[in-house]
């Protein structure tokens, strides 16, 4: 692994993975790093060093690769098949990968994959968010592609081979790959902050969907309102911690699109490192989640919230219900928190 600059700090295990590792890799490869160590020190210092040399560190106790290899966590069956171990202390990961075996099936993760990808049913208008949206439909579509085949006992990561592989299954339509293909592109411009003309981003997105097995996607990606986005139902309680992360992100984009692009406040300042680093989003505390939501609203202007409230409301004198309640979400002015309409309360 010549893309890894030699240091004689090291964690104990640590192994190039993905297309670098395959030797596949071209102009918008992440140089994905496995780092493994039981000392939590050791990790955060180790992923600095290889994060400074621009690589994408995935970070993991011995502990915490046991848990996934018993979970049947196909990420293992990754390693197992495709990573080159640069060091391995006492042969620990090299064991747990030999001993790996995938389960039969993975149908509970296809449904959680669902439920991510149904985050781009309703997305709200501007560039930043069309890429997102794009963003957040090439994750799922690989993760589908990669749990679906491995459903069939196909083993295959690499995002072309995964779209061939599903072409050949009749998954997706010979004339839809060209729509597939690029989200990874898509992908690159939105995790490299490039801004694209509004529109554009969004009619490839909507392609993609068409060609998607609607039992896993939404066929549809309505254009919605910054407002609509920051007042949605939250993803429900014990949901995996990378949905929470990426409808926080799409409801980050939504408030900043209300605020001028600035958000000022240190709990969103937070939120911005997990979300570019999306690594170390297993560190989102689900206490925090509903604090993190609720500051987010708080950027929607007063007319506007007043509107959405006033038009749902428990009082009995009153045909509507309040929206700060139904979705669980306490409107940040005060108003909707016991049920109250702006109108009435």
């Amino acid at each position: 692994m010549t893309w890894i600059k030699e240091s004689a700090f090291r964690a104990a295990s640590e192994a190039a993975f993905g297309s670098c590792a395959r030797g596949d890799d071209d102009k918008l490869s992440d140089r994905d790093i496995l780092i493994v160590d039981d000392d939590v020190s050791i990790l955060r210092a180790r992923a600095a060093m290889l994060k400074a040399q621009g690589l994408s560190v995935a970070s993991y106790t011995f502990s915490k690769l046991d848990r996934l290899a018993a979970c049947g966590a196909l990420f293992l069956q990754h390693l197992r098949l495709e990573s080159v171990i640069a060091v391995d202390q006492d042969d620990r990961l090299g064991s747990l990968l030999a001993s790996f075996r995938p389960k039969e099936k993975y149908d509970e993760e296809l449904r959680q994959n669902a439920l991510l990808a149904e985050l781009v049913s309703s997305v709200s208008v501007g560039r930043v968010s069309e890429l997102w949206s794009a963003d957040v439909l090439y994750v799922t579509v690989r993760n589908f592609g990669v749990l679906w085949l491995a459903g069939r006992g196909e083993y295959i990561f690499a995002f072309e081979r995964i779209l061939e592989a599903l072409r050949d299954a009749d998954m997706v339509s010979d004339c839809g790959l060209s729509s597939l293909r690029q989200l990874r592109f898509l992908k690159a411009l939105y995790r490299s902050d490039y801004k694209a003309s509004v529109g554009v981003v969004r009619s490839k997105v909507v392609a993609a969907l068409a060609e998607l097995p609607c039992t896993y996607f939404p066929k549809v990606s309505r254009l919605v309102s910054a407002t609509e986005v920051l007042l949605a139902p939250a993803p429900r309680n014990g949901s995996p911690a990378y949905l929470v992360l990426r409808d926080l992100e799409k409801r980050a984009i939504a408030a900043r699109s209300l605020s001028g692009g600035k958000l000022d406040d240190t709990t969103l300042d937070a939120l911005d490192g997990w979300i570019r680093d999306p690594r170390i989003y297993a560190n989102l505390g689900a206490a925090l989640a509903p604090e993190v939501r609720t500051k987010l609203a708080s950027y929607i202007p007063n007319h506007q919230l007043k509107l959405r409230l006033s038009s749902e409301c428990h009082v009995p004198h009153c045909t509507t219900r309040s929206v700060g309640r139904s979705n669980g979400l306490e409107d940040p002015r005060g108003a909707g928190r016991h049920g109250l309409c702006l109108s009435c309360g």
